[in-house]
């Protein structure tokens, strides 16, 4: 079995090689993050409207009920 020594240097392929893939890599991994983040922004638009104008009706609710312990 042919290993690297990782102290000892890239072994067969140059060091630009390496940095080449690590970039594709990265690259290629940002890509695929970014896609992944606005399918979930786009699949969870709704929910997140809905959950305002439920957020938004419980706060009103809330407001009236001390406004009526305030007169009461």
């Amino acid at each position: 079995m042919n290993t690297e020594k990782i102290f000892e240097g890239p072994g067969q392929s140059s060091m630009e090689t390496y940095v080449i893939e690590i970039v594709i890599i990265m690259v290629i991994s940002f890509l695929l993050g970014y896609f992944f983040c606005a399918l979930i922004r786009k699949s969870q638009k709704k929910r997140i409207q809905r959950l305002k104008k439920e957020n938004q009706a419980l706060k009103n609710e809330l407001s009236l009920n001390k406004e009526v312990e305030v007169k009461g």
